[in-house]
């Protein structure tokens, strides 16, 4: 019995090393590598997608760890490349002038570009996660659709871009009104979402304007020889009778001739100066009944001297019936105005401009042809993008003119075509809606 307390306690004690020998060897090769690959998930979990387990060893823990450290590289480069993707995305938007932003179907704003922040004056961190009417027209509740036009809505219900025109609320409290092009887009998990294209109507009214006093301007030298001669002719007169008063000898008949004189030839430069501010006013766009008769004539007498020092005959062709169309009486002048002088410019050796006019129960046509030195297929279909510029004379122009023309006519409930050849010449076609035409 005494020998038994021995025996039992060393084999108690050879158990405990045993299995204290055993739990280290668990802890080491099983517990610590299990304990080391979940804190490495837990990191990348946590946003550290640097975080790696590190483990070299040959086990079966040690080879799942190494599998884990090239699935988090693969991880971390696909996230990069992703990175990478989405810097250019937002650059490529933010390349856009227009004002761009993505939502959700719940109008939540996921994406916006630089032109959208600066257009409402806000960073794209306060934009964010906006939801639309909150960010562009300071509205606590969602905008109703009987009352505006709301593009989530319609695109909703129809499934189909949209086109309106609303007033959005600015940062710091001002009104813009913009026009919105809004069109479905189906992200990769199915969800629908919408892209709004947003576009300041008073920058584009801005740049119209700036565009039509551009073009007035190059009416200087024409205006400039409509006045001289007439003030010429005041000055002969008055000088006449300078001369006749000194001398004692004028009278009263000679007087009358010369003052009648003198009033004529100052209603001429007045005459000049209506037809010149005509083209120059600012309209606002809004459409009026405009007869396109005395519209033409006179701005065509606008460009008579260019025509004749470009050695260009000038023919009109319009009906004896006056003909009238709905558009901004400034804003018609300028369009022929643009594409007569497109036509100068495609005759540098000179030729021929014919204007004529024709008309249905709703439309009327306005064609301004010549005969210069054509458009090339390839180019006719570019013509009216901003600016596109390839004219004959070898000036370099804006590239606007047409643009501007193209804008006018659409806003005015019509269509500019062309038509055109190498070699003869070209044919513009203005369509435009006649009075109370449905």
């Amino acid at each position: 019995m005494s020998l038994a307390w021995p025996f039992l306690f060393g084999v108690t004690l050879g158990s405990l090393a045993v299995a204290f020998v055993f739990w280290r060897l668990v802890c080491r090769r099983l517990l610590r590598p299990v304990q080391t690959i979940l804190a490495a998930s837990q990191s990348i979990l946590n946003g550290d997608i640097a975080a790696r387990t590190g483990l070299s060893g040959t086990s079966e823990l040690d080879r799942l760890g190494q599998s884990f450290d090239a699935m988090a590289d693969h991880l971390k480069a696909s996230l990069d490349k992703l990175k990478e993707q989405e810097g250019f995305l937002q650059s490529l938007i933010d390349a856009d002038p227009d004002s761009l932003r993505v939502l959700s179907s719940d109008g939540t704003i996921l994406m916006t570009n630089r032109a959208y922040c600066r257009l409402l004056g806000v960073t794209r961190e306060e934009a964010l996660g906006k939801r639309c009417y909150a960010s562009s027209h300071g509205r606590s509740e969602p905008c109703a659709p009987t009352l505006i036009t709301c593009p989530l809505h319609e695109i909703a219900v129809r499934g189909e871009p949209v086109k309106t025109v609303q007033a959005i609320r600015l940062k710091d409290g001002d009104e813009h009104h913009v026009e919105v092009h809004a069109a479905p887009l189906t992200a990769p998990d199915g969800k629908l979402l919408v892209v709004e294209s947003i576009r300041d109507l008073a920058s584009d009214i801005r740049f119209s304007h700036e565009q039509k006093l551009s073009a007035i301007g190059q009416l200087a030298a024409g205006v400039a020889h409509e006045i001289r001669n007439p003030l010429a002719s005041v000055r002969l007169a008055l000088q006449s009778l300078i001369k006749q008063g000194e001398a004692g000898s004028v009278n009263q008949g000679s007087l009358l001739d010369y003052l009648r004189l003198v009033d004529s030839q100052v209603d001429k430069c007045i005459d000049v100066t209506t037809r010149l501010l005509k083209l120059s006013v600012n309209q606002g766009g809004q459409l009026h009944i405009v007869p396109i008769r005395s519209a033409i004539e006179e701005t065509v007498s606008l460009l008579s001297f260019e025509a004749e020092k470009s050695k260009i005959d000038i023919s009109l062709n319009l009906p004896a019936n006056e003909l009238s169309v709905m558009i901004a009486d400034g804003d018609f002048r300028m369009v022929i105005l643009n594409l007569m002088q497109n036509a100068f410019h495609a005759m540098p050796d000179g030729g021929k401009l014919f204007v004529s006019a024709s008309a249905d129960d709703r439309w009327v046509d306005i064609e301004v042809s010549d005969t210069g030195i054509g458009i090339k297929p390839e180019m006719l279909g570019r013509i009216f993008q901003p600016f596109f510029t390839s004219r004959a004379d070898g000036i370099t122009g804006s590239g606007i003119g047409l643009t501007i023309c193209k804008g006018i006519v659409e806003r005015s409930g019509g269509a500019i075509d062309a038509i055109s050849r190498p070699g003869e010449g070209a044919k513009f076609i203005v369509r435009l809606p006649r009075p109370g035409a449905a």
